[in-house]
């Protein structure tokens, strides 16, 4: 799978992701190693994904906010989507807002063709970028060393969920509702102890993820959990 990740179509890429990303923390020390490829590998047949390498915006599609033509920040997508930490690699990435202004700028051009031409090149040089991206993969690495031996997903979403900061729940929330990867000590039984008292906490402070909270709670036949995969795939 991680030799996968480094294609050139799409569809390939996407499967290994949604494969990698259930092995959890068994895959961010092979992920990590990628954060300081230099390798470019321009993605090919993405359809109408949004994401800094696109060619055209079709007023519609899945954003992905990593410049994934690099090995280096899909690797960081990865890890960015098992450990739920927020690295630094969206920086220099586009943003809905960003997209929303191209679209009404051009919006004459769009009715016309149904699509728009875009360039979503970096303003600075190409060894400032890779530079940067090294630094930022030496972060994740001195992070990954000082966590290893007690890092988990599940202790990660729980110390989302404390959090006094609405993100992170936000974060926790998105995932337990709708998300589809594993977490292998996301059980019914730890859930109760340990995570439900925590959802019920931001229910209770009525603040702007309560609704979401409240969605949780309320799905007494437990189907988010169901949606859950129990195994890694080979």
């Amino acid at each position: 799978m991680i030799m996968q990740l480094r294609s050139v179509e799409f569809s390939d890429v996407l499967e290994a992701k949604d494969c990698i990303v259930n092995y959890g923390e068994e895959a961010i020390p092979e992920l990590i190693k990628l954060l300081s490829d230099k390798s470019f590998v321009k993605l090919k047949n993405t359809g109408d994904l949004i994401y800094p390498g696109a060619e055209k915006f079709y007023g519609h599609g899945w954003i992905v906010q990593y410049d994934i033509d690099w090995i280096s920040d899909r690797a960081a997508w990865l890890l960015e989507e098992i450990t739920f930490q927020d690295f630094g690699y969206k920086i220099l990435s586009i943003s809905e807002d960003n997209l929303m202004k191209l679209h009404l700028q051009n919006y004459q051009s769009y009715l016309q063709t149904g699509s728009h031409k875009v360039d979503f090149k970096d303003k600075t040089s190409k060894q400032q970028l890779l530079e940067f991206r090294q630094v930022l993969a030496d972060s994740v690495s001195k992070w990954w060393n000082k966590n290893q031996k007690t890092w988990t997903r599940f202790n990660a979403i729980k110390e989302g969920l404390s959090s006094n900061d609405e993100k992170p729940q936000h974060r926790m929330l998105q995932y337990l509702l709708f998300e589809e990867t594993a977490c292998p000590k996301l059980t019914l039984d730890n859930y109760q102890k340990e995570l439900k008292p925590l959802v019920e906490n931001i229910h209770r402070t009525k603040n702007n993820q309560a609704d979401l909270a409240n969605s949780l709670l309320e799905d007494k036949d437990f189907n988010w959990l169901k949606i859950k995969p129990k195994k890694t795939c080979s």
